[in-house]
């Protein structure tokens, strides 16, 4: 299996992982509006994938993000420091910490009760509340998940393995219609090759919870 070239986890951490101009300025407001009601903290829970970088170790792609703000319960401890960072280099683990991503982002239908309070080509931060998703919200989703279905924005830059392990674990959506899936269906419809078997593989570290204290 080929591998691309991670940094080291004190490299990782260097990294700005959101924009933070919009990002803090969203977070503000939903904490604000929390301590209109009752003052309470908040937490923030990440599913996001891993920066890829090339040989030379230069990112290529950011981590991509889905964060899902609320208020802090208190029945958990959180986490004030990454400790044991798992660095992937493998192509198809870097592709499945990305479709976790998507898959998070698929959890958000028409009839979700979903804020989206930020969203940037690689983030995006949402909060429950009681009235369905609003068309505008939706059209904030779309733009957001169009990366995934084409491969393209900041995703065009994968190298070609993450990219197609990427395509395999997502292909089944509707939706995506990447250039590597038109060219599979050719090449198929020409030479009618036998698809390989992936199993996908669920990334339990891809998530983490922090507490924000405003």
């Amino acid at each position: 299996m080929k591998s691309t070239q991670q940094p080291k986890p004190s490299e990782l951490s260097q990294l700005s992982v959101v924009d933070k101009s919009g990002f803090v300025d969203a977070v503000k407001r939903f904490k604000n509006m929390i301590d209109n009601v009752n003052p309470r903290d908040i937490s923030l829970k990440f599913t996001n994938s891993q920066p890829i970088f090339n040989e030379e170790e230069e990112c290529l792609v950011p981590a991509h993000q889905v964060i899902f703000m609320s208020v802090f319960s208190g029945n958990f401890q959180p986490i004030d420091q990454v400790q044991n960072l798992t660095i992937y280099s493998h192509e198809r683990r870097l592709a499945s910490t990305l479709a976790r991503v998507f898959e998070r982002t698929q959890k958000i239908t028409r009839e979700s009760h979903t804020r989206i309070n930020y969203k940037s080509r690689n983030t995006l931060l949402v909060s429950s509340k009681r009235n369905e998703i609003e068309e505008r919200e939706m059209r904030l989703l779309v733009e957001f998940e169009s990366a995934f279905y084409n491969l393209s924005g900041l995703l065009e830059k994968l190298p070609e393995g993450i990219k197609r392990n990427l395509c395999y674990l997502i292909k089944e959506r509707e939706d995506h219609k990447c250039q590597l899936c038109v060219s599979e269906l050719s090449e198929e419809s020409n030479n009618k090759t036998e698809s390989t078997h992936m199993i996908k593989e669920e990334d339990s570290t891809s998530e983490a919870s922090l507490n924000i204290i405003a």
